[in-house]
C-alpha cells in the first residue's frame, strides 16, 4: 500500500515537470468585406446631403441600372427623398418588390426593406397631416378674413349714422 502511494506520487511528480505541448500556431486573418446593407446605408447618408437636382440626376443614373434586389431598395431611397406623393408611392412599391422576392440577395435585404418601408409608411402620414393642417389654416385664414370684411362694414355703418343718436 505504502508502495502505490509512493508510485502515484512519483508520477504526479513526473506530470507536473512535463511541459505542456505548444499549441499550434496559424495566422488568421480577419477580414472584414462591407455587406450590401453597409454599402446601402452609405448610399442613404450620401443621398440625404443632395439637392432636389442631384437627386433627380441620381434617380436617372439609378433607373439605367439593371434590375436587381439592391438597386430596387436604392431606386426606393431616391424616390423616397423627393417628397412627391407619387414618388413615395413608387419608392413602397419597389422595396415591396423587394419583399416578395425569394432570392438569396433579397432576403438578406429584407430588414432594411422593413425599416424603409415604416420609413415611407411614416413619410405619408407626415405628408397627409401637414397638408390637412394646410387646409385648415386656409379655411382659418378665409374665416377671418370674412370676419374683418364684416367688421370694417359695421365700422362704416357706424361712421355713416348721424352723430346726436347719443
Amino acid at each position: 500500500m505504502k508502495n502505490n502511494i509512493l508510485l502515484l506520487a512519483g508520477c504526479l511528480l513526473l506530470a507536473a515537470c512535463v511541459s505542456p505541448p505548444d499549441a499550434p500556431t496559424s495566422n488568421i486573418k480577419l477580414v472584414y468585406s462591407a455587406s450590401s446593407i453597409d454599402e446601402l446605408l452609405a448610399y442613404n447618408a450620401a443621398l440625404r446631403k443632395m439637392q432636389p437636382a442631384e437627386l433627380g440626376r441620381e434617380l436617372q443614373r439609378i433607373n439605367a441600372y439593371p434590375a436587381g434586389p439592391s438597386n430596387s431598395v436604392r431606386r426606393a431611397m431616391v424616390l423616397s427623398m423627393t417628397r412627391d406623393p407619387i414618388d413615395l408611392t413608387k419608392a413602397e412599391a419597389q422595396l415591396w418588390n423587394v419583399m416578395a422576392d425569394n432570392s438569396v440577395e433579397a432576403g438578406k435585404l429584407k430588414p432594411l426593406v422593413q425599416l424603409l418601408v415604416g420609413y415611407c409608411a411614416d413619410l405619408r402620414r407626415v405628408a397627409d397631416n401637414a397638408e390637412k393642417s394646410s387646409v385648415q389654416l386656409k379655411d382659418a385664414q378665409r374665416k377671418v378674413d370674412q370676419l374683418n370684411d364684416k367688421l370694417e362694414a359695421l365700422k362704416n355703418i357706424e361712421r355713416s349714422l348721424p352723430a346726436g343718436g347719443k
